[in-house]
């Protein structure tokens, strides 16, 4: 700790030396949350007092409906905010807007019913308020003509309004403030936090490098975990005091207003009880700091590549935008605070805020929501300090994830994608089904879904050509070995029976979402078996298998891998100079070796079967499928890694889906030999014993993959990964 405590001192003193942080962290709050409300006030205050003054308006109307115009003109009161002066017209060619705010055109119908046609202009204020108030003073006129009909006849108004009813808001003035406001205020503080936490990750990260001291401080005597350990506190530390500072300021700033320092602004905020805000101030500012911690992380981790200063601003806009972004999700009304959106980053924070400030909030989701946001910054600064143990991060040449932007004609042959340009890759692929896709699924669900096909094929096969790449090792398109075909289909059916149980939980909890599901694919299923065979269970089998399990599982376990030996050649370096008189057999260096090779090889799949397998389940858009996918997805990387072949998985991929379809065309011959595959609600015994099989079927499965992988080279199934 002591190491830590002088490495934050140094980081602290390095961040203070950038005037940009001061500004960041102490002006721009301060400045900030006066300005918008303070100065908003005092605008809106100075248009109101504009407005009660009385404005006269031009009304245009034809000369032979004199009587109604003088009728419309008695109707107004004389203190009004907005009167109107009425000005005949004797032709049609005077009735024109460039000489009016508005104007009224009548005619009588055949019945006798007097037709009243208000022209006026959206794009003017003046003209938009004169339409307002003579809508109002026509239902004013109307209901005078109506009231003297029906006297004329012996009768009330009664006999046109039979009921009358009124509505009363139970919501107090704090809440529906709260509710109106609370989500722009959660946005500012969040922005505000972003832009504290901002500045210094750059100078933290990016900094060091810019200015040449990495080097140096890489040859004290501490870790790599202790440095970037004292990086994220000192960034921390500023974060947080923005966040103290932002929620400070927004605070002098309503009790500004609050103690009618400016009368007559926000007569709202008389109504709110200052013993409920400052009950919740404790609260806010622990959210605000766990966001702060949140925040600096994810900065962090997008500067841990950047070269210098430009370039780690080019890095973190992205992630900038997003946080933005999401933070605005606490305007929409509709979007409310639960044990789902809980689980949000960001936007459960955006979410809590409105209910703090409104005063309607749930302690539970409150507690879950800061649980929630400060678990996401242990796993985030986890993966931090992983990638800042490694020499391939700490020198490489900036984020060499955007190798695509080179020419192909400097590419040199056999370059493999990097997470960058797969990352590129499927925002294009989700771009065109967003619009090529989805334009064509307009029209016919079949073809959409074909046209969507062939996009994810399309996708693999051109960013491989463009680079250069061997898909033979990437893709692995080799030979299959047989003898994993047993543990392959075991760990298929466990994957199978397992998501089926846990979408059974999903069908309960989100039942609408499994309601459009089934109504996604009306249409489809009514095309002829073979066609769906193509389209649904073929098609998929290879280009969903080329993208998922050839392009992005490849690329991320080549990624991993590639990092993974450089960070062991590190710590190899690190054992040789602290133990220069260590020795060893000749067979237990190989033993060694082996074993070393062994880690780096698990070091490399997990991550790259977890990565892959996730995107994979996103990529299907369905919430009550998202288990069956996932672990779908794993088991078809595991079984390629296993086998060293991607013709395994798109075997099993043709399995699945091809069963799926013959059950959806022919349900009652599937009732007869597979019922549990047709059922549409399972008891919680069956899903518990479908639960109880995958999961033995599936750890045979991955038994057996495993001993009939030992022996084998993980060179050539990895390429060159270990």
């Amino acid at each position: 700790m002591k190491k830590i405590r002088i490495l934050v001192r140094k980081e602290i003193l390095d961040i203070l030396r950038d005037k940009k942080t001061l500004v960041m962290m102490i002006v721009v709050p301060v400045l900030l949350y006066p300005l918008l409300l303070i100065g908003l006030s005092l605008l809106m205050t100075s248009m109101m007092t504009q407005e009660e003054t009385n404005t006269a308006l031009v009304v245009s109307y034809s000369a032979e409906y004199e009587e109604v115009a003088q009728a419309l003109d008695r109707l107004q009161e004389e203190d009004a905010d907005v009167r109107l002066f009425f000005e005949a017209a004797d032709t049609e060619d005077e009735l024109d807007l460039n000489a009016a705010d508005v104007v009224l055109r009548l005619e009588t119908d055949e019945e006798g019913v007097l037709q009243a046609k208000i022209e006026y202009f959206s794009a003017d204020t003046y003209s938009y308020e004169a339409c307002e108030r003579l809508e109002e003073l026509l239902e004013e006129y109307r209901l005078e003509l109506v009231e003297t009909t029906l006297t004329d006849a012996g009768l009330t108004m009664n006999a046109l309004y039979p009921v009358e009813y009124e509505t009363a808001d139970q919501a107090s003035m704090s809440e529906s403030f709260g509710m109106s406001v609370g989500g722009c205020i959660g946005m500012l503080l969040i922005t505000t936090i972003l832009l504290g936490a901002l500045y210094p990750s750059i100078d933290a990260m990016a900094g060091e490098r810019e200015r040449g001291t990495l080097e140096t401080l890489l040859t004290l005597p501490v870790t790599n975990f202790q440095i970037i350990m004292s990086k994220y506190i000192s960034v921390s530390v500023f974060a947080c005091v923005t966040a103290v500072i932002s929620m400070l300021s927004l605070g002098g700033s309503v009790l500004f207003l609050y103690f009618g320092l400016i009368p007559g602004t926000l007569s709202e905020l008389e109504a709110i009880s200052p013993g409920m805000v400052l009950s919740v101030v404790p609260m806010l500012i622990l959210t605000l700091l766990v966001t702060a911690l949140l925040i600096t992380a994810l900065c962090m981790c997008f500067c841990v590549f950047a070269r210098s200063f430009k370039e780690a601003n080019n890095y973190i806009t992205p992630a900038m935008l997003v946080i933005m972004i999401v933070s605005m999700v606490g305007i929409f009304p509709s979007v409310t605070l639960d044990a789902h959106t809980a689980l949000i980053p960001i936007a459960n924070v955006s979410l809590m805020i409105k209910d703090l400030i409104s005063g309607q909030f749930d302690w539970m989701l409150v507690a879950l929501t800061i649980v929630v946001n400060f678990g996401y910054s242990v796993l985030i600064v986890w993966v931090l300090s992983r990638m800042y143990d490694s020499e391939a991060v700490l020198f490489s040449d900036g984020f060499t994830g955007f190798r695509i932007f080179q020419k192909r004609s400097d590419i040199k042959p056999g370059t493999m994608p990097a997470p960058g340009d797969v990352a590129i890759a499927v925002l294009v692929l989700l771009l065109l089904i967003l619009y090529v896709g989805s334009a064509v699924t307009v029209r016919s669900v079949t073809a959409g879904t074909a046209v969507t096909q062939l996009l994810i094929l399309a996708v693999p096969l051109l960013l491989t050509w463009y680079m250069k790449t061997n898909r033979k090792t990437l893709f692995l398109l080799n030979k299959p070995r047989f003898s994993v075909i047993p543990g392959a289909l075991l760990l298929y059916v466990g994957a199978y029976l397992t998501g089926i149980a846990l979408s059974m939980v999903m069908y309960v909890l989100f039942p609408g979402s499994a309601q459009n599901l089934e109504a996604s694919y009306t249409e489809l299923f009514a095309q002829p078996l073979w066609i769906l065979m193509i389209i649904m269970a073929l098609m998929p089998a290879v280009g969903e298998e080329l993208l998922f399990r050839g392009l992005i599982f490849g690329t991320v376990r080549e990624w991993i891998g590639d990092r993974a030996k450089g960070s062991s050649r590190e710590r190899e370096n690190r054992e040789r100079s602290s133990d220069s008189d260590l020795r060893q057999s000749a067979s237990g260096t190989h033993d060694i070796l082996g074993s070393q090779k062994a880690r780096l090889h698990m070091a490399a799949i997990w991550p790259a079967v977890a990565v892959s397998a996730l995107i994979f389940a996103a990529f299907h858009m369905s919430l009550v499928k998202l288990p069956s996918t996932f672990l779908l997805g794993a088991a078809f990387a595991y079984v390629i890694d296993a086998g060293g072949s991607i013709y395994l998985s798109m075997a099993l991929h043709f399995l699945n889906n091809a069963v799926s379809v013959v059950v959806s065309v022919y349900p009652e011959q599937a009732e007869k030999w597979v019922p549990f595959l047709v059922k549409e609600s399972y008891s919680v015994s069956e899903v518990l014993l479908m639960l109880w099989v995958g999961i033995l079927c599936g750890t045979a499965g991955f038994y057996l993959l495993r001993r009939m992988s030992r022996g084998h080279s993980t060179t050539k199934r990895t390429g060159g990964v270990v």
